[in-house]
């Protein structure tokens, strides 16, 4: 198969000199750069803000391997996962699925690997192309249609901002004694994530080689104070009936979800390494610092839920909020717990900031002039529309929690399997023109990718079990049984081959 692209590899060079990240634009950006952006530049030296949008990261200017550079990516991810959304989520399996601790562990610690091996693989094409996430899915799906992937993935990285400022706020207000109202604390959270994310990659790198240390040591001190309560029996109470497999197979879902919805982002924060950074080595890095992660909150959570029926304390907070649950499992501390509460908030703003700057950059990709738009200037703007989301939403994170990383996950997975298929199949043997990331007539037409999407729309409308919804095939299941994301994938998996053979054959690229 003929491929227009196969005169350029960029594994061949090898990085010479540190990252200019001042540069408004890379050396193959096809737009000049604006007056404003001109300015923002000199501010950038003097500030050590980084503006540099989707433009394309050059071999030269990437930064050279240090020797800690695999262990910084396996902090990063960590960092960015041990945070109370992820507890929230292992809370579902016994409370909303009826598992006992047993089974909970299983699918849960299963469905956090399998997820985290997808970001730890799509991380991998940051140092081959120097190219953002959806950028190098250009390369796949096409230029159009990546666009579609970016404003869906403008909505998960929004609905997860929310989330993280909800909780956030929830915490602050138990904490107070109601004192300190939810709003004030979403604002606080906010404020911390715009400050972060704004400066750029390079201060967000520098802040999670850190956090986990305080982050960890706060989890530590939770399973201590909450411990004792857990309930890891493989029995439950005699008034919840037994799980189901529909049951087991709809928590693992959940957790697979809940890493998965990373994937689309994750390759972002890895444009700065160089081309010859070992790919098996950065795999193992990043599938390894999320896994851990999300396998320790997740179970954190799974506790939490198996202790609530005995803890009456526990009972009281579960039913004002999630967030207030996390704060109530310190209460044995009195003042020093409050504190360790408050410290969640850390967490919080790791999770935050990943998806804050993430949705800058698919902002600069829905339109031809997004790259002349600043990105510092596009993330406080997202920061704003999450945080007025998170104030009037402030009171349903249950509902949202349960409806959202599933609904996200559905367009993920349909995603993820075009991309695995044309990397591994179409593209095997053919190098890339990495240069070419903003030229559509030199990119594939992504109509095989277009049409397997509406496919993977049809499975995932036909097995989705939601409050809002039961598809034909979920309705003729047990309840709760949601293969939405599943038969999305599976869909796309099985007629994303056969149509690109088409499209390669008509079209040629």
């Amino acid at each position: 198969m003929a491929d227009p692209e196969q005169d350029y590899d960029p594994r061949t060079k090898k990085a010479e000199t540190d990252v200019q990240t001042i540069e408004l634009l890379s050396t193959d950006t096809v737009s000049k750069p604006s007056s404003f952006q001109k300015g923002m530049g000199i501010f950038s030296r003097i500030s050590g803000l980084e503006v540099r949008g989707i433009e394309r990261v050059t071999d030269e200017e990437r930064q050279p391997l240090a020797p800690d550079t695999y262990t910084r990516i396996f902090l990063l991810y960590l960092s960015s996962a041990l945070t109370g959304n992820n507890i929230i989520v292992g809370l579902y399996g016994p409370s909303l699925f009826g598992l006992d601790w047993n089974q909970a562990v299983i699918c849960a610690t299963l469905g956090v690997i399998l997820g985290s091996m997808g970001i730890g693989y799509m991380s991998t094409w940051g140092p081959k192309s120097g190219n953002r996430t959806l950028v190098v899915t250009r390369y796949f799906l096409g230029y159009y249609v990546s666009k579609i992937c970016c404003l869906l993935n403008i909505f998960t990285m929004l609905g997860y901002g929310m989330v993280n400022c909800i909780l956030g706020g929830q915490i602050i207000f138990t904490v107070s004694g109601g004192r300190t109202a939810v709003s004030v604390g979403i604002i606080v959270v906010s404020i911390l994530t715009w400050l972060v994310a704004t400066l750029g990659v390079h201060l967000f790198q520098f802040y999670t080689r850190y956090a986990w240390i305080v982050q960890i040591l706060t989890l530590s001190i939770m399973i201590g104070c909450a411990g004792p309560s857990f309930d890891t029996s493989s029995s439950l109470p005699s008034n919840i009936p037994s799980a189901s497999a529909s049951d087991r197979l709809s928590f693992f879902s959940l957790c697979f979800a809940s890493a998965i919805t990373w994937a689309p982002s994750s390759a972002d924060y890895f444009v700065y390494l160089p081309s010859t950074t070992s790919s098996w080595r950065m795999f193992i890095a990043a599938s390894t610092g999320m896994s851990v992660a999300m396998a320790l909150t997740t179970l954190l959570g799974i506790g939490l839920a198996t202790g609530i029926d005995t803890n009456a304390a526990w009972i009281d907070a579960s039913l004002s909020s999630p967030g207030s649950l996390l704060a109530a499992s310190f209460s044995n501390l009195h003042s020093f717990g409050r504190f360790c509460a408050v410290v969640l908030l850390i967490g919080t703003v790791s999770n935050n900031i990943p998806c804050t700057y993430s949705a800058g950059l698919n902002l600069q990709m829905l339109g031809r002039y997004g790259p002349r738009i600043p990105r510092p200037l596009l993330t406080t703007v997202e920061v704003v529309i999450y945080t007025v989301c998170a104030i009037v939403a402030r009171e349903y994170l249950r509902e949202i929690m349960e409806n959202f990383l599933p609904l996200m996950s559905y367009w993920i997975v349909a995603w993820f399997a075009v991309c695995l298929e044309e990397a591994c199949i179409f593209r095997r043997r053919c190098d890339y023109d990495w240069t070419m990331w903003n030229n559509a007539h030199r990119l594939p037409m992504g109509l095989a990718a277009g049409a397997s999407f509406v496919l993977a729309l049809l499975g995932a409308i036909l097995g989705m079990s939601q409050s809002y919804f039961v598809g034909p095939i979920a309705r003729a299941l047990p309840p709760n049984c949601d293969l939405g994301m599943w038969l999305a994938f599976g869909f796309t998996a099985v007629v994303y081959p056969p149509l690109r053979l088409v499209e390669l054959r008509i079209i040629g690229r």
